[in-house]
């Protein structure tokens, strides 16, 4: 016994569906609503965690603050005892008590040029400096008046 293309579609169960059919009711209104409350709480949980990173950012600001604080707070405390004070005041400002003779020694290692010479401060020889004045004049420096 054959069937035909009509027994086939009687022999489906009605519960199940094509795989191009459409959702039913309940499944759209229950995405539907599942999207609302997406979009409803999204904003919020945006602002609450830009808020919480921002109050962490101000939290190791606060940190940063106190610890500089307290070293200003230690300073000042040494500035407060005048042993302190007489010695800066020795070092900074080479004051010297009366009766002393101060001397100030100068650095050598300061300066990076030994005393009397100068440092050269062209990569050029000297000669091709003056070459290129003769080649154009206009390069050399105006003198000053």
């Amino acid at each position: 016994m054959k069937r035909d293309g009509a027994g086939r579609e009687g022999a489906r169960r009605p519960g199940l569906r094509i795989a191009g059919s459409r959702l039913t009711g309940r499944a759209g209104i229950l995405a539907l609503a599942l999207c609302a409350v997406m979009v409803t709480i999204a904003y919020p949980l945006q602002q609450y965690l830009a808020q919480r990173s921002q109050i962490s950012a101000l939290n190791a600001h606060n940190a940063a603050t106190a610890q500089q604080v307290a070293q200003l707070q230690a300073e000042l405390a040494k500035w407060s005892d005048p042993a302190y004070v007489a010695i800066q005041a020795r070092e900074r400002l080479h004051y010297v008590k009366p009766g002393e003779i101060g001397f100030i020694v100068p650095n050598p290692s300061a300066d990076s040029e030994p005393l009397g010479m100068p440092t050269p401060t062209s990569s050029q020889p000297w000669y091709d400096r003056l070459w290129s004045t003769v080649k154009s004049p206009s390069a050399t420096p105006s003198p000053t008046q």
